[in-house]
């Protein structure tokens, strides 16, 4: 049973990545699962920290980068998977 930041993640994704939305969609592992939750969890920081003022120019750049990282790690995965 996946986490409910595990499907955001995932439904981010699909909206993000949307080449990948069927296999993003049928293929659930723990892997791939985790990776969903962490870009949930990622994307919120970020949101959250875009909001903050003063912006931390220095972490919304940091967040963006880990964001681009879990979004290019999915796509390997898929590309593994197909």
């Amino acid at each position: 049973m996946q986490s409910s930041n595990a499907r955001s993640g995932r439904n981010k994704l699909m909206l993000k990545l949307p080449a990948l939305r069927d296999l993003l969609r049928s293929h659930v592992s723990d892997t791939i699962a985790d990776l969903f939750e962490s870009y949930d969890l990622a994307t919120i920081a970020l949101d959250r920290l875009r909001l903050e003022r003063p912006t931390d120019v220095n972490r919304v750049h940091e967040y963006e980068d880990l964001c681009r990282e879990i979004e290019r790690e999915v796509s390997r995965y898929c590309s593994e998977m197909s």
